[in-house]
């Protein structure tokens, strides 16, 4: 698994070769650490990685050189676009695209060509994140702290009704997968990335919701989800937070389980004003941390890109 500094001089190697780069050409090592702001170790590995992987070659007194770009621009392209989705959450949840962007503005803004950010914006569209100003560029949801409230005010509203609904019947075959998926996810949850963990989280709201057998519920309970992958990046910083959350979730499965609904539907709203308060109590300093780039929503922490990272 690659650390978050490896990801990062990767990019820059992939923003290098989309311009006029080509084969044969010097990889610059300390052009790169520059930009980056690291030793040139770190950058050195990769680079010997790189020539294992047939991208790079070595030639004595010149250094790397570039063998195959479209390789790498090939292998990039998905964890590129995987990338962009994050930085552009990070930049939602920490308030920085408030206003309608153009594509212009946002290609610049992220350095990525267009088809990248095209497939960011398709998928944003798709998750109701963003929308086309009726004007020319793209308008992004609101995720500010009033918003946040209200999402959560609805959230307690309507999943512990949705639980009472009259007819409601949750799959218990699933709601034992996923489960068993808790309780393993809860023993390991310093190893799983925040990803993983936001879409454990995810499936529990939207099962429950799905017992009550009404499908405006579970879309408005799949619109929440959408809008909380950007404003819970503030949430899933704190581990130990998530492991309660995860243990709240098999309180309310255990309630399900037992066919007592009252119990769930209490627990829910309480699990649900827990995660509020959480949210806000700690939301000064989540934010800190983001903006100050501590913390990845795909990755471990990182306490900043000045040292010499292993491989």
């Amino acid at each position: 698994m690659q650390t978050p500094l490896q990801t990062r001089i990767l990019e820059q190697l992939r923003l290098d070769l989309s311009g006029d780069l080509k084969s044969g050409d010097r990889i610059n090592e300390a052009e790169i650490a520059e930009q980056l702001g690291v030793s040139r170790t770190p950058i050195r590995r990769v680079l010997q990685k790189l020539q294992d992987e047939g991208v790079l070659a070595f030639e004595p007194r010149r250094g790397f050189i570039l063998r195959d770009p479209s390789s790498l621009l090939k292998n990039g392209e998905a964890e590129t676009v995987e990338l962009l989705d994050e930085r552009v959450m990070r930049d939602m949840a920490t308030g920085e695209l408030n206003a309608v962007m153009s594509e212009r503005a946002l290609m610049q803004r992220y350095s990525v060509p267009n088809g990248v950010l095209a497939s960011t914006l398709r998928r944003l569209t798709r998750d109701h994140l963003v929308e086309p100003s009726p004007g020319h560029g793209w308008i992004f949801a609101d995720v500010s702290p009033r918003a946040m409230a209200e999402s959560y005010r609805f959230r307690q509203i309507i999943e512990p009704a949705g639980i009472l609904a009259d007819g409601y019947e949750v799959d218990l075959a699933a709601l034992k997968e996923l489960d068993d998926d808790h309780a393993r996810a809860i023993e390991q949850v310093h190893q799983m990335d925040r990803r993983r963990l936001f879409e454990l989280d995810a499936r529990f709201h939207k099962l429950v919701a799905q017992g009550a057998r009404t499908n405006e519920l579970v879309s408005a309970i799949e619109r929440q989800n959408n809008i909380r992958r950007v404003s819970e990046y503030l949430g899933f910083i704190r581990i130990e937070r998530l492991r309660q959350s995860m243990t709240e979730h098999r309180g309310i499965m255990a309630a399900l389980f037992d066919g007592n609904r009252q119990v769930a539907a209490s627990l829910m709203h309480i699990h649900l004003q827990v995660s509020r308060d959480e949210t806000f109590i700690h939301m000064d300093d989540d934010l800190a941390l983001l903006r100050g780039g501590k913390v990845r929503l795909m990755g471990e922490e990182d306490a900043g890109y000045t040292g010499d990272d292993d491989m």
